[in-house]
């Protein structure tokens, strides 16, 4: 196997990782599910750019790799998106052959239909975070250690960084480090004693 392959065959993972952390400008990246199809692509390039590197020119390597992998992923995602556009079929075309819906009316009623189900399940994650927090604050105030308890109360609810906690305390961050594990070892057994 020549060098230029061999240096191919081993960026494998970094490629993958450079897929999955791929963004567009917007800020949005590959869906999770085209992230391996991409990356697939992108390492076909970079075999066949491997040829022309040597062994010893790993740093110039790595940035064509870079670089290489980026424009397929960019083509990939130009490329999935004139799929779906075409998939789209003609405003005229009819869904049904004896109704007045079009593939474009699909089209938007499957886009409803996902949007209701993301509100859905936002509503879900924020009906558990809240139970979560609820218990959290129930469990931090049933410690009896104040000093663990003005930390725990801090870290969680306030989401404070230790130094925070060490200024607005006045202690170390030593000692915000240690009241801290014992106030999470103190809450741990009160959230896992049975209540009534």
């Amino acid at each position: 196997m020549a060098g230029g392959e061999r240096l191919a065959e081993n960026s494998f993972d970094r490629i993958k990782q450079t897929c999955a952390a791929f963004r567009y400008t917007g800020g949005t990246g590959l869906p999770p599910t085209e992230t391996g199809s991409a990356a697939t692509e992108a390492y076909l390039r970079v075999v066949a750019m491997g040829r022309n590197f040597r062994e010893r020119e790993i740093g110039q390597f790595r940035a064509a790799v870079y670089r290489t992998v980026h424009n397929a992923c960019l083509d990939y995602g130009r490329k999935e998106l004139r799929h779906q556009r075409r998939a789209g079929g003609s405003l005229d075309e009819r869904y049904e052959p004896d109704g007045e819906a079009g593939p474009y009316d699909a089209a938007l009623a499957r886009y409803e239909a996902e949007r209701r189900t993301d509100v859905q399940e936002a509503l879900e994650d924020e009906a558990r975070r809240q139970r979560a927090e609820s218990l959290a604050r129930w469990g931090i105030a049933q410690v009896r250690n104040a000093n663990y308890r003005a930390v725990l109360e801090l870290t969680h609810l306030e989401q404070l960084d230790a130094a925070a906690i060490a200024a607005r305390l006045g202690i170390s961050i030593d000692n915000v480090y240690q009241r801290r594990r014992r106030g999470l070892t103190e809450l741990e057994k009160i959230l896992r004693a049975p209540r009534s």
